[in-house]
């Protein structure tokens, strides 16, 4: 499958999620591990540029804002980006089919007006350092990884380079990541075992796991009702 085609499948499968509000992986207050490890990922620097990629409305985004770094996420479905500025009280100006440095393609960009939050609604892959106004100190990836489904064909090092051209040399970059042992039928959020995860990121990151959370079977559960873990690391670009 080409990777057109493939991206044109995964976007109409979280525009489904978001239009019929399947989101449960949404949380409602901010993620206890960026919390927990926010100190690693920024190298206990402030003031940082911080890339926040398929961000939806998270709330990560604001506390990241209210640490006083510069946030920028970037989501290609609409609705939860406008959702997050009106749950939060948050006002914001609408730049209109702004042209990408290497697409055709025009777009809208949404920037807070009370915090240093910008997000882009587009393709992340169509987004370069030129569109964002250069490099981040550092990338919160919770679980934007397995979304793109990494696992197909060359999709896995074509997301992670994509994202070492984000960061700078000294930045840090933090992945939260699903494991599994059941058949999803290959929809997101993918399966992402140690091996995947070094072969992908082991040209351009050294690896270092931070935390595992665990999660039994639970037929209760709306989605995810097997058993399965996350997996959280932190990443440190090589630069030889």
């Amino acid at each position: 499958m080409s990777n057109d085609k493939l991206e044109t499948i995964t976007a109409k499968y979280w525009q489904k999620r978001w239009s019929q509000n399947e989101i449960g992986w949404q949380r409602d207050a901010v993620h206890k591990f960026l919390v927990k490890y926010v100190d690693e990922l920024t190298d206990y620097r402030s003031n940082l540029r911080v890339f926040v990629p398929l961000c939806g409305k998270s709330l990560d985004m604001l506390w990241l804002a209210d640490q006083g770094h510069h946030v920028v996420g970037v989501d290609f479905v609409k609705h939860p980006i406008e959702s997050f500025f009106e749950e939060n009280n948050l006002t914001f100006s609408k730049l209109f089919k702004v042209k990408l440095a290497a697409a055709c393609e025009q777009i809208d960009v949404y920037k807070c007006e009370e915090k240093q939050i910008t997000i882009f609604c587009c393709d992340l892959f169509a987004l370069t350092v030129e569109d964002v106004g250069g490099k981040f100190d550092a990338i919160w990836d919770r679980s934007s990884l397995s979304a793109v489904l990494p696992q197909v064909g060359d999709r896995g090092k074509r997301y992670t380079k994509h994202m070492r051209s984000f960061l700078t040399d000294n930045g840090g970059y933090m992945v939260e990541s699903h494991r599994y042992n059941v058949d999803c039928g290959g929809l997101p959020p993918a399966c992402i075992p140690e091996e995947l995860m070094k072969e992908i990121y082991g040209d351009h990151f050294i690896i270092k796991e931070l935390d595992v959370e665990k999660f039994a079977k639970d037929p209760k559960r709306s989605s995810f009702a097997f058993e399965y873990s996350l997996h959280y690391h932190l990443l440190k670009p090589k630069t030889n």
